[in-house]
């Protein structure tokens, strides 16, 4: 039988940990949620290792370190409210629970919808609103947002997405010019005063397009 416990632990230590993650809030938030119960039965065995795993529908949960690293540089706060795209079994929604107020998940795979609500109940987190809706649409009647995550890449992001977030808000996702690409640039976009997106390149990494983020409608940096 698999020690769970151990491995999240080993995850943490050994995956997190050595790559600069060092806010004791993330790090916990990391060992409290139990990866295992986001992935199907065939997958729990690995549900810790490093890599992407597929979850069907051509989509993936981010590797454990890839993601991380993302919601680090996000720096959600307690009082922040979270939107999460693409989310698909819960788990990022479930990690972003525990270091925000609200966590706002949008998924457009009711299956993965259902998942994730099963999994969320178990684990009772009572402080994430989900949402089977398309994942370019975000929601809009929870905005604005402090922090928008995308749980994969992005050729460019809808301006209607750009509106939903809050001034000062921060929205973190990977950054793929091409299906060509092999690799990415995990990107946070930071929203001025005037509208305007600054934007600072964290780290080169891998990630599959999400629905609705490839195309030539909306802010392409």
């Amino acid at each position: 039988m698999t020690d769970f416990s151990g491995a999240r632990k080993n995850m943490v230590e050994c995956q997190l940990h050595p790559c600069g993650i060092n806010e004791e809030r993330v790090l916990d938030a990391y060992n409290n949620i139990p990866r295992e119960k986001f992935v199907s039965e065939a997958q729990r065995s690995i549900a810790y290792a490093d890599n992407e795993l597929p979850l069907g529908h051509e989509r993936f949960l981010m590797a454990p370190m890839t993601h991380a690293r993302l919601v680090h540089a996000a720096n959600v706060k307690a009082t922040d409210v979270v939107l999460d795209i693409g989310g698909a079994t819960g788990y990022s929604a479930a990690i972003l629970s525990q270091l925000a107020t609200t966590v706002v998940a949008v998924e457009d795979q009711p299956d993965f919808v259902e998942h994730a609500n099963a999994a969320l109940l178990s684990l009772d987190l009572l402080n994430i609103l989900h949402f089977d809706t398309p994942l370019q649409d975000g929601d809009k009647k929870h905005a604005p947002y402090d922090v928008i995550f995308l749980n994969g890449a992005a050729s460019i992001i809808p301006e209607s997405l750009i509106a939903q977030l809050n001034v000062g808000g921060r929205l973190c996702y990977i950054q793929r010019d091409s299906a060509e690409d092999v690799c990415g640039s995990a990107t946070m976009l930071t929203k001025r005063a005037d509208g305007e997106c600054d934007r600072k390149i964290l780290f080169e990494t891998r990630g599959h397009f999400l629905t609705g983020f490839v195309g030539d409608t909306g802010f392409s940096f």
